[in-house]
């Protein structure tokens, strides 16, 4: 018995010492072994081919070209978001928000919650990762003036919280359409007050904020440097900097309101900080073009610096016009009131609907050209009018990118 036990203790010790051994020669501690990446790919590409949805992921939007068809998970991922290495998506075609993890083979779905649970006769157009570690869904008021929303956890991927909104009156006039961005305890909604025909458009800007997520004490923020809708179209109307200053640009186009209400009103960036608009900044876009404009998306890079698409009145006198190629992409220095025309091609940045797409002082677009080319840009930021390189291709003609996001 004596000897077994000190053969199994002088084994156990060996296998220590190797098992030392083979650590202090592990890859990690070779100069010449490349650590390994990380574990899911960098980027979600999501775009539409002949009226069909697809996205895929890859590690490479700079150089050579990405294959969609056949390469990519058949489905819509415009209205979408990513967080460590999951995709989270609202699909309306099904009624579900799925989750997908990311590989290096594609998107993997994981799971799905159905909307009809989450908030019954919900319709989900809006979702976003808070930093307060969860989801956010919303849509626009319905015909009833009530707004449907859910909170996921993002944990065990369940709703903490779901129903309806009902905003407060602003002048005996409704919320339209909304749109929220959650930051540090509350959430803004920008919004577009009216009657409930569309017309009567309230003559300035309008936020509505509450306690967040518990949704309550909502409190209404006004603003007369400008007038129409603070929601944004596709892409949210609200951003918010490094700093925690909270920025909004808004929308006047007769296209959206379908009357000239706004005509006259200027396309401006407002500022929100402590806790009410600040008086004292505007940036009129508008005055640095010599014809009436219009914004239809923008988006927040870093620095201080934001990307707007420019749509020229006269250029659009039809809503098809949208998506053609009459959007102009705009550097916009927040900071020092500057607007720098991108001498980018132009392109129809209309669709656009998530773009989430910035590191190491780069902010990354898709250019789609109606009858021609998209390419992903590497645009410098606050790089001026020149201050870009096309990068990948997506192969063939037909394809328009509808959301790119860093994962």
């Amino acid at each position: 018995m004596k000897t077994n036990t000190l053969f199994k203790t002088s084994a156990f010790y060996l296998l220590i010492v190797l098992s030392l051994n083979f650590s202090s020669c592990d890859s990690n501690d070779d100069p010449n072994v490349t650590p390994p990446k990380t574990e899911y790919p960098d980027y979600l590409v999501g775009t539409a081919v002949d009226g069909e949805g697809y996205f895929l992921t890859t590690d490479n939007i700079l150089t050579g070209s990405l294959t969609i068809v056949g390469n990519g998970y058949e489905g819509w991922s415009n209205i979408s978001a990513t967080v460590d290495g999951y995709l989270y998506v609202i699909n309306n075609t099904e009624g579900l928000t799925e989750k997908f993890q990311l590989t290096e083979n594609g998107p993997i779905k994981v799971d799905a919650i159905s909307n009809a649970v989450l908030t019954p006769g919900g319709f989900f157009r809006y979702i976003q990762a808070t930093d307060h570690g969860d989801l956010f869904l919303s849509s626009n008021p319905n015909s009833d003036g009530y707004t449907p929303y859910a909170i996921i956890d993002l944990d065990n991927f369940a709703a903490t919280n779901s129903g309806f909104i009902s905003f407060p009156l602003v002048d005996d006039k409704t919320n339209l359409w909304s749109n929220a961005l959650v930051e540090n305890g509350k959430i803004y909604f920008g919004s577009t007050y009216g009657n409930s025909d569309w017309t009567g458009i309230a003559d300035a800007l309008i936020t509505v904020v509450y306690d967040y997520p518990s949704l309550t004490n909502p409190v209404v923020l006004g603003s007369d440097a400008s007038a129409g809708m603070t929601a944004g179209y596709r892409t949210n109307g609200t951003f918010a900097t490094e700093t925690g200053d909270i920025y909004q640009y808004n929308m006047t186009s007769s296209l959206w309101f379908g009357h000239d209400e706004l005509a006259n009103k200027p396309s401006v960036f407002v500022k929100i900080a402590n806790g009410d608009y600040d008086a004292n900044y505007v940036l009129d876009l508008s005055s640095h073009f010599n014809e009436p404009v219009a914004i239809w998306n923008a988006w927040y890079a870093a620095d201080g610096i934001a990307y707007a698409n420019v749509v020229r009145v006269a250029d659009v006198p039809a809503w098809g016009d949208l998506s053609q190629n009459t959007g102009t992409l705009v550097e916009v220095d927040l900071i020092n009131k500057t607007v720098t025309e991108l001498n980018l091609p132009n392109a129809s940045f209309v669709n656009i609907f998530t773009l989430d797409c910035v590191e190491e002082g780069k902010f990354y677009i898709p250019v789609s050209v109606t009858g021609g080319d998209a390419h992903i840009y590497e645009i410098s930021i606050g790089g001026g009018a020149n201050g870009f390189a096309q990068g990948a291709a997506l192969d063939g003609s037909n394809v328009y990118v509808n959301s790119l996001l860093k994962n």
